[in-house]
């Protein structure tokens, strides 16, 4: 090659590295060869996260640098999303930009994915090593490891639940909206009825509806629902939900409203006391509600705190999959590397989204940091009490089918509280309505134990 064919080519590779630079990180990646990024999830908040903490992303265009991104949105309820979800991982697509690049699941059903190494990736093929995330909660990453250990699924939030009150109501019947003093109201379950006893005394709800400690109970369940002998367990901490939840519905100490409800979410403007939820209830439901003049009320932006409550949990979580057939591995490592993993990302979350962020590291310098705090809470800074929480999460009681357990439960013993069915018609239909949704269970029955009697129901 001569001198001038040589500058040639220099000036070039010049040009092109200064419109690289000029243009982005992700025009020189490129990410070939597929051209459509299929993202399938339940509702717009990855979309929203995407538009907000990933620069490639173009929200108005739908674009990360060539690649299109099309976003399948399909509801979480009644198991329609899984439904949907495993229909296309399952289909065998001749054109490459139909199949599933990335895919979200939920607590109530991650192990069902994390299991399935024929349609979910595992993260070390798009070059994510565990010690990637060693600075991640220990029960995200336990949760979506298979059980030949290796990782197929990363979160960029964990969900420690806590208690949110409201601080007004808090200073009229308790006398002080302090977290100290309120959680001394309610730091055993004996405790929390006793108040929920004064609150209806001075005219006031302790709860906005039927649900709201549910999660809080089944958080400390050992086991899950299904035994490895198929047995079907009954854990008494269930049975004692029922129990108190019955004694509520019948004292008026909660109103009749299941979750998401317009009568729920009307109560965040209402007289009800507390609700129970992570950092994403406070974001996405409590935050928007309280400023929400269309459900009636008053305005109760910045007249709530937190506390422990009576007991740690946890509720939900995201986490990311590759799904196996995906022609965008680069690009889908890339996003789980900078939403994930990225601690400027995961601490911008934090700080400006009241998102609980899967890094201990960052968590506990927030949690200690007296500066930090949120308007919506009058200025407290949660995460010291949702750090205490995220400690003591354990996921022994998981399974695969906890989603559609956990939604037909609600249903049926909701008829129980509201007096159209006796208590055992209610485990009746609860156990048809199992079988229904998953045929593979039937011919299981109940076994349990409660106040000391261990015994069978087989319906």
């Amino acid at each position: 090659m001569d001198m001038m064919a040589k500058h040639k080519k220099y000036t070039l590779m010049t040009v092109v590295l200064l419109l690289i630079c000029a243009c982005g990180f992700y025009v020189y990646k490129n990410f070939m060869p597929g051209r459509i990024l299929n993202i399938y999830c339940w509702d717009n908040s990855f979309r929203e996260l995407l538009a907000k903490h990933y620069p490639a992303y173009d929200p108005e265009t739908e674009m990360i640098g060539n690649v299109k991104v099309r976003w399948v949105v399909v509801p979480y309820t009644n198991h329609v999303y899984q439904h949907t979800l495993d229909k296309a991982l399952q289909m065998d697509n001749l054109n490459s930009n139909d199949n599933v690049d990335i895919f979200l699941t939920e607590s109530d059903y991650i192990r069902k994915y994390a299991e399935a190494e024929d349609v979910s990736m595992a993260l070390d093929k798009l070059g994510i090593e565990e010690k990637d995330l060693r600075d991640a909660f220990v029960y995200t990453r336990d949760l979506a490891t298979d059980s030949n250990g290796r990782l197929r699924g990363v979160s960029w939030q964990a969900a420690p639940s806590v208690m949110i009150y409201r601080r007004d109501i808090a200073k009229r019947v308790l006398g002080s909206d302090e977290p100290a003093v309120v959680q001394k109201h309610v730091q055993t379950w004996e405790a929390f009825e006793k108040t929920a006893a004064l609150m209806k005394q001075a005219g006031y709800h302790m709860l906005p509806g039927y649900m709201d400690t549910y999660r809080v109970y089944w958080a400390g369940v050992e086991k899950p629902w299904i035994a490895p002998e198929g047995y079907f367990v009954i854990d008494p901490h269930m049975e004692e939900w029922i129990r108190q939840t019955q004694r509520f519905e019948a004292k008026g100490y909660n109103y009749p409203y299941g979750l998401w409800e317009t009568n729920w979410n009307r109560q965040v403007r209402g007289d009800s006391f507390c609700y129970f939820g992570p950092a994403w209830l406070i974001k996405y439901a409590l935050i928007p509600l309280s400023r929400d003049e269309n459900l009636g009320g008053t305005d109760t932006y910045g007249k709530w705190g937190v506390c422990h409550g009576p007991e740690a949990s946890f509720w939900g979580g995201t986490w990311i999959f590759a799904s196996s057939k995906t022609d965008n591995q680069e690009l889908v490592a890339d996003i789980m590397r900078t939403i994930c993993l990225d601690k400027q990302v995961l601490t911008e979350m934090a700080k400006t989204d009241a998102e609980f962020v899967n890094d201990r590291q960052i968590m506990s310098r927030l949690a200690a940091d007296k500066s930090y705090g949120m308007d919506f809470l009058a200025g407290q800074n949660p995460y010291g009490i949702m750090m205490d929480a995220a400690q003591s999460i354990h996921v022994s009681q998981i399974s695969s089918y906890d989603q559609g357990i956990h939604e037909t439960f609600h249903n049926c013993f909701r008829i129980y509280f509201d007096g159209r069915l006796p208590r055992e018609g209610a485990w009746q239909k609860f156990m048809a309505n199992v079988w229904h949704i998953y045929p593979e269970l039937q011919g299981a029955f109940f076994s349990y134990k409660t106040d000391g009697a261990e015994g069978e129901m087989d319906y």
